[in-house]
């Protein structure tokens, strides 16, 4: 688990009158880089787990004339916008009486998802402040080798505690499935010896719980350290079980007979592949230039490469898949490096890179992600609150199936080090809610149902445009240091900060930075500002 900075290079200050809000904007933004031709060469950070990192750095201003902003098309789901020279200083768009009605998906309540490590299962007001957060999806833990412990003899009253917690209190698990029986692999993140057992196991799992859509097999299964550690899976090595196959055409084969388990079991459920890591990459794969060399790293930068080419040449029977969405974890120290390689911003850019690799192969697109977080003792508390609202809202402009925060509450002081300083949580160690459970109460409350429109171009800013009930929803924050003033049409806003506070500005109030009448000057900082036209 790691946090980071992510680089932000736009300055300066913007006019801007929305579209949906009655925007209008002179401004603009660098455009993304180029996504590469070949997913092969991944020259990755290399940094130690829980690194000391900010979340955000800023390049000095520089110079920029004031450009006329172009909006990009919603179907490439940009993050950032290109600009161009203008005719004239502003460009004034006038609000539509009603809202054009967003094409995309609503934003489905099981979009936000926390991990828990039995809190929320166990303690029934950890579980009420979850769902008070508003999240809905809850990553849980299946241990097969709990359940399983003699072959073909099941005890299901660990998955049955978990299971039935979880959906009677309406939230939608995403089960991890971990941990081999002794009886059936060398390893218990590995390859398995007896796949018609493996089968059968998840066949009777599934018809188990037929409530449970969405079923994951390992976590970071790209893991090539073991037996030094993993975190659930590692078939990212040559050949642990001494099959004389490499472990990620196991790993293939062990995702084809999931997928047809689970959905001989259960038509509606879907099987996740295990999140990839897909960062922090080892010595062995690391290709030239990779920073450090790949020394520390944990993660076969080729795996996913591998496991891709191992699908293309070995294809499913007619109708069947090896997985119906890929998983993986984003931490944003690796942002910066995915913003160069891929293009767009943070979580969106590491999605970006890996549609790009599984559009070559013509394999299915749909992203989850299983974790990310930011760290408060590094970073403080309120950089993770900008952490979780910016990061949410870039996952909705992505289209990404789910996001998971990991995780929902902090690890103790007196936990070994360095869990000591994992300082993660949406609550503190006592079950205290912090700034960013706040944040995150916020967002699912304002976004749970909206509609992604487009990403807001504007010189010196990031924002977004969605619909709810059909009217108009940006959010915005400032993408460095210096504020910027943006101008809304209108005779009232109203403003919310990312953690609910409200207030409501008026056309030539005190607080109005913009002196022209019909409209609103809003003054944007790099704490994330939901606004919305106040209802007359």
């Amino acid at each position: 688990m790691n946090q980071s900075s992510f680089a932000r290079r736009l300055r300066g200050g913007i006019w801007l009158i929305g579209a949906l809000l009655g925007l209008a904007a002179c401004g603009g933004t660098a455009p993304s880089a180029a996504v590469p031709s070949s997913p092969d060469v991944f020259p990755s950070l290399n940094s130690s787990s829980k690194a000391s990192v900010p979340l955000e750095t800023d390049a000095a201003p520089a110079q920029q004339p004031t450009p006329t902003l172009t909006s990009t098309p919603n179907a490439a789901r940009p993050t950032r916008a290109t600009a161009s020279a203008p005719p004239a200083p502003t460009v004034t768009i006038r609000p539509s009486p009603v809202p054009t009605k967003a094409t995309g998906v609503a934003v489905p309540p099981y979009y936000f998802g926390v991990n828990t490590y039995d809190e929320v299962l166990e303690q029934d007001h950890v579980r009420a402040l979850a769902t008070s957060a508003g999240a809905r999806m809850v990553r849980a833990i299946v241990k097969w080798d709990q359940i399983e412990k003699t072959q073909g003899e099941y005890d299901w009253s660990s998955t049955d505690a978990i299971f039935t917690t979880l959906t009677e209190s309406n939230f939608t698990p995403l089960a991890m499935i971990v941990d081999n029986p002794k009886w059936i692999a060398n390893t218990p993140c590995g390859p398995v010896k007896d796949r018609l057992a493996f089968d059968r196991f998840l066949h009777a799992l599934v018809v188990r719980y037929p409530k449970i859509r969405y079923w994951m097999l390992y976590n970071e299964p790209d893991n090539s350290n073991y037996p030094r550690g993993h975190n659930g899976g590692c078939f990212g090595s040559d050949d642990l079980d001494g099959n004389g196959k490499p472990d990620y055409a196991d790993y293939a084969e062990h995702l084809k007979i999931a997928w047809r388990a689970i959905h001989r079991a259960n038509p509606d459920a879907e099987l996740v592949s295990g999140a990839l890591a897909f960062d922090n990459f080892d010595q062995a794969s690391a290709p030239p230039g990779y920073p450090g060399g790949g020394q520390g790293g944990s993660f076969n930068a080729q795996f996913l490469a591998n496991l891709v080419k191992y699908v293309q040449d070995n294809p499913p029977d007619p109708g069947a898949k090896y997985f119906d969405i890929l998983a993986y974890n984003f931490y944003p120290i690796y942002g910066p490096y995915w913003e160069r390689q891929a293009g767009g911003v943070g979580i969106g850019a590491k999605a970006n890179m890996l549609r790009n690799i599984l559009r070559q192969a013509n394999l299915p697109t749909r992203l989850l992600v299983s974790e990310t977080g930011a760290n408060a003792f590094n970073n403080g508390v309120e950089e993770q609150s900008r952490y979780v609202t910016k990061t949410y809202v870039r996952g909705i402009a992505s289209g990404l199936v789910a996001v998971v925060w990991w995780t929902f509450r902090d690890f103790p002081d007196s936990a070994a080090p360095p869990q000591n300083t994992w300082k993660y949580g949406l609550l503190d160690q006592n079950n205290s809610p912090k700034p960013a459970y706040a944040a995150y109460q916020t967002l699912a409350h304002k976004l749970t149902g909206a509609q992604y429109l487009d990403a807001l171009s504007a010189q010196g800013s990031e924002g977004y445009l969605l619909s709810q009930d059909n009217a108009g929803l940006a959010v915005v924050w400032a993408s460095g240091d210096t504020p910027v003033t943006i101008a809304f049409s209108g005779g009232a806003l109203v403003l919310t900060d990312m953690y609910g506070a409200e207030r409501q500005v008026l056309d030539n109030s005190p607080e109005d930075q913009d002196r022209a009448a019909g409209r609103i000057g809003v003054q944007v900082d790099g704490n994330p500002l939901y606004i919305q036209a106040a209802n007359p």
